[in-house]
């Protein structure tokens, strides 16, 4: 357990070392409310679609940093450390290289609740922006869109050969999930197909289970089980094809 701590001492020391991996998952967020507070407070939109739009914007905001945490940051990170040897070397090692996925999981996973902290905080402090109006929604729809995307996340990190793999998978992931899951545009103004196809993927389905939250209710039924069947299945393949070597 000594070994397990300090492993995960040394990895947050390490990841606060990347300028840019801190910056995107900490800042980026904040910056997409001040954008969007900017716009939507001086555009000439009735009070319904700033109403949807005010439950939009924080939810976007924090799926965006789960999703370039899980797609990234992630798997890029592990493909790495197997790249150059670390694993294979830490095998022969009495900290088993199972406790650094385990560190890497960890800190990522509080890097993200961080980030979220920061959205609710800042966003109604500086924005004005308001908080979900239910709180155990939101933390379900959180906890499952997490785990769901940070399993697609460890899939990637098992089956890529090297770090620039794992770069060109998750972005060629992270693109496509922010368009179809409505991150860059609200599913209600994008094509019918294509929001159809969004509620179907893992971004799409925590992205409107935290916009559900926002407004009183419950994720759906198709929801919670797009994110539960892709975080078991992802899971599942992860384990089973993760080299060390």
């Amino acid at each position: 357990m000594a070994g397990r701590a300090k492993l995960t001492f040394v990895e947050s020391k390490l990841f606060l070392r990347d300028p840019t991996a801190v910056f995107f998952v900490i800042a980026l967020p904040v910056m997409l409310l001040a954008i969007f507070d900017i716009i939507t407070g001086s555009s000439d939109d009735d009070a319904a679609t700033k109403e949807s739009m005010a439950a939009f914007v924080p939810a976007m905001a924090m799926s965006m940093c789960i999703t370039m945490l899980a797609l990234n940051v992630l798997p890029t990170t592990l493909a790495t450390y197997r790249e150059k040897q670390i694993l294979r070397r830490m095998a022969a090692s009495p900290v088993h290289p199972s406790n650094l996925l385990f560190a890497q999981l960890l800190i990522n996973m509080v890097t993200a609740v961080i980030a979220a902290i920061l959205v609710l905080a800042v966003g109604q402090t500086v924005f004005d922006t308001r908080l979900p109006d239910s709180a155990p929604a939101f933390i379900l729809a959180f906890f499952l869109g997490t785990w769901a995307l940070f399993s697609v996340g460890l899939c990637v990190a098992a089956m890529a050969p090297g770090s620039k793999a794992a770069t060109a998978i998750g972005l060629s992931l992270l693109f496509p999930s922010l368009f179809f899951g409505g991150a860059l545009v609200p599913k209600e103004d994008l094509p019918e197909t294509v929001g159809t196809i969004g509620d179907y993927t893992p971004l799409g389905a925590a992205l409107e289970a935290l916009r559900n939250a926002w407004d009183g209710d419950m994720p759906s039924v198709t929801q919670l089980l797009v994110l539960v069947i892709t975080a078991l299945v992802a899971s599942t393949v992860a384990a089973k094809f993760f080299r060390w070597e």
